[in-house]
């Protein structure tokens, strides 16, 4: 697929009048050339550092390689923190043609609207139409070019009228209210002589001057004149309009894409239309004309005002109760920030970090994603198919496809500095899209996803807490009490699809002697290992259960007459005997089970646990008399001291005298026990020491001999016999790798 040329926009409060007029000309201009745009901006300025963070990750995801060049607002970001940072990022990262709408030459070409001439036609007006003479200046900041270009064309003005500046009618003010209100108590208290107007340098301060004198009980316009600079809405709706020139910010935009246009491509660019800015006479210098909204922009105004009123926007969010949820609540209520003629040429995307919800709690301490985002992101479309695409492409496919020019929203979805992703706004063939209401919008999705994990947290803690009843704390299988609960479900399921509820339980002897021999870690690694097993060999959505101190339960559902059952017991029964090897553990306990078929009528749990507990007694006197039974934990002892010292001179007779019985009775209990003679255990634990001590020591084969029991050519001939080649042979031959 093409790539689409692209340019990035990097700004601040994109709603405000004057910044979205400077959009609007960038892409009507971008659009004119065939161009869309990727415009990255913040969803909140605020200089505390944890939100700080969660803003600034959006610029670390700006892929330099997918666009053609970037135009960067300083002037529409009020925070110095955030142009600072952005400027740092753009020199670092930036290798693309980049220019600047602002004054001071810094890291890039800038471009600006001539001021000087513009804030003279104010005061000209002040002058020549309601003849003021004594006029003083609010301007910006001191040493700012915006400011000292205004305040430039404020005394062009004055010297062409042939009226004198001093000191005292100049005051350099913040471009914020707090200047316009020390001013006007200066004026007010007689520390400054009252002027017959006062002209600021923008409409923020004009506005909070007029406030200041009325609540002085100075009354504008009669006892002074005010104006103010740049044309902003506010200056419009407010209770006495303010009169103010709106710069052609549109066309400001327009120049800076020329600009960028010739530095993309070599080519000049002219603009498609010029316009010039506009001088509105207001109530606060005591004219009467260009004051009001038309009509379809306050029907407008008042429906996106009324519709985000009346949208519950904060309840929709707070009662979803799943990511799906969520964004389909998104999508429902798009129309809150929406104007008429946007419906249908609008895509909304919410994009999320692969772990948006994942956090770690140590003790008092919530970890998580706080800085950039995941390798891959995740969005989910209306009917919640969920996708992916890679970081690096910054938007999903849907956005790539677009043909017609749009423009697409970047904003960053974070709570403080927990980071869950961005949000995209793209909107076909119009300029005019994100307002005020977008921006609480956005403020309400990350507020909401905030409230959403702390839902998923507790009802993860919850279902830790509920596993923690239901689970067995050593083995992690389902404990007893459990058992009613899960039986009843499976044969709800079993009566369900027509099958057959079937039961497997098991019961390990011995452990009570590994507990005395060899304390409880040793007789809980026995538990835990033959829960392992159970957990290995039910791959058919069984249910594994530690029923008491060695028994164990095994629960499942099968077609009629099927053998699901009798495979599940042959797996753990061969990874029983594979697992527990006589040279490998020190007690080898034996293992009983007992299998119920065909029985998803037995409905109480409690009475079925007893049932198959006194099964598996039965079967455990079954297979060994009342005396094998008696003699089974001294028996298997001695079996472990067989391998475990195979040095000793062991014999029949010598075990015998051990247990105190008859040499007969003794091998036939050994043999029933065990499933091998006692000879052969001794025999074999020998020759598996012997085989051992020829592979990692240089004794000789006397002093092996010796070591495992016997003498030199008895040793010989045996090893001979069993192992098919001499002791020297088998040595040599492991040394050699043959």
């Amino acid at each position: 697929m093409e790539l689409q040329r692209r340019i990035g926009i990097i700004m601040g409060k994109v709603y405000k009048e004057v910044n979205h007029a400077q959009l609007c000309g960038i892409l009507e201009q971008a659009y004119a050339r065939g161009f869309s745009a990727f415009v990255f901006t913040l969803t909140a300025e605020n200089g505390e550092a944890r939100i700080m963070q969660g803003e600034e990750n959006l610029f670390s995801l700006i892929n330099f390689s997918m666009l053609d060049g970037i135009i960067y607002l300083p002037y529409t970001f009020s925070a110095d923190e955030y142009r600072e940072y952005i400027e740092a990022f753009l020199m670092q990262h930036c290798p693309k043609p980049m220019i600047s709408i602002s004054m001071e030459s810094g890291f890039c070409p800038n471009i600006w609207y001539d001021d000087r001439l513009e804030f003279s036609e104010v005061v000209n007006h002040l002058i020549e139409e309601h003849g003021c003479r004594k006029i003083h200046c609010l301007t910006g900041n001191q040493g700012q070019p915006v400011a000292e270009q205004r305040l430039a064309g404020y005394r062009d003005a004055m010297e062409r009228a042939g009226l004198p500046v001093g000191e005292e009618d100049v005051t350099y003010g913040d471009f914020w209210k707090y200047a316009a209100l020390q001013l006007a108590e200066e004026f007010a208290c007689g520390a400054r002589q009252m002027p017959d107007a006062v002209v600021c340098a923008n409409d923020i301060m004009a506005i909070a001057l007029c406030d200041a004198f009325k609540e002085y009980g100075i009354s504008v316009p009669e006892d002074v004149l005010v104006a103010g600079y740049d044309g902003t809405l506010e200056s419009r709706i407010h209770s006495l309009p303010v009169t103010t020139y709106s710069t052609s910010w549109k066309q400001l935009g327009r120049n800076a894409m020329c600009m960028l246009y010739e530095m993309i491509t070599g080519e000049p660019s002219p603009c498609e239309q010029f316009e010039q800015g506009k001088l509105f006479c207001r109530k606060s210098c005591g004219c009467v004309k260009d004051m009001e909204l038309t009509g379809g922009e306050r029907f407008d105004y008042q429906r996106l005002e009324d519709n985000f009123t009346d949208s519950n926007l904060s309840t929709q969010f707070l009662t979803a109760d799943s990511l799906h949820s969520f964004i389909q609540k998104t999508y429902h209520m798009t129309y809150v920030f929406l104007k008429l003629e946007q419906c249908g040429n609008e895509m909304l995307t919410l994009c999320f970090c692969e772990d948006w919800d994942r956090a770690e709690i140590d003790g008092y301490t919530r970890s998580y994603r706080t800085k950039g985002y995941s390798d891959r992101m995740i969005w989910i479309d209306f009917e919640g198919t969920r996708r992916m695409f890679l970081t690096a492409q910054m938007v999903p496919e849907q956005v790539l496809e677009i043909k017609e020019p749009s423009v697409t929203f970047f904003t960053a979805m974070h709570f403080q500095d927990r980071c869950f992703g961005y949000a995209l706004l793209t909107l076909k063939g119009m300029a005019d899209g994100f307002n005020q209401h977008y921006l609480h919008f956005c403020r309400e999705i990350n507020n909401g996803l905030e409230f959403l994990c702390i839902q998923n947290e507790l009802k993860s803690l919850a279902y830790r807490r509920y596993l923690s009843q239901i689970r067995d704390e050593l083995t992690g299988l389902y404990n007893r009490s459990s058992f009613n609960e899960k039986w009843k479900q499976l044969r709800e399921k079993a009566k369900t699809y027509h099958e057959e509820c079937f039961i497997l339980g098991f019961s390990l002897s011995g452990l009570h002697r590994i507990k005395e021999t060899c304390g409880s870690l040793e007789r809980d690694k026995y538990l835990v290992e033959f829960s392992d097993i159970l957990r290995n060999c039910c791959q058919n959505q069984e249910m594994c259960f530690r029923a008491r101190e060695g028994e164990f339960l095994v629960i499942g559902s099968q077609k009629a007459g099927g053998q699901l059952h009798q495979t599940v017991l042959s797996r753990i029964t061969m990874q029983f005997d594979k697992q527990y090897q006589p040279t490998e553990y020190s007690f080898r306990p034996r293992l009983y089970h007992v299998t119920v078929t065909d029985c998803t009528e037995l409905s109480d749990g409690e009475q079925t646990i007893r049932m198959i507990a006194e099964m598996l007694q039965n079967a455990q006197k079954g297979t060994l008399t009342y005396s094998e039974q008696m003699h089974y934990d001294d028996l298997a002892m001695l079996r472990n001291e067989i391998y475990q010292f195979p040095e000793n001179d062991w014999s029949v007779t010598l075990c015998c005298q051990k247990l105190n019985i008859s040499s007969s009775y003794f091998q036939r209990i050994y043999r029933n026990t065990f499933g091998v003679s006692c000879a052969h255990d001794i025999q074999k634990s020998k020759l598996d020491h012997a085989k051992k001590l020829l592979l990692n020591t240089t004794d000789t084969l006397q002093t092996i001999a010796r070591k495992c029991g016997y003498d030199y050519s008895h040793f010989m001939r045996t090893f001979k016999k069993e192992i098919g080649m001499t002791p020297t042979e088998y040595r040599r031959g492991k040394m050699t790798g043959k």
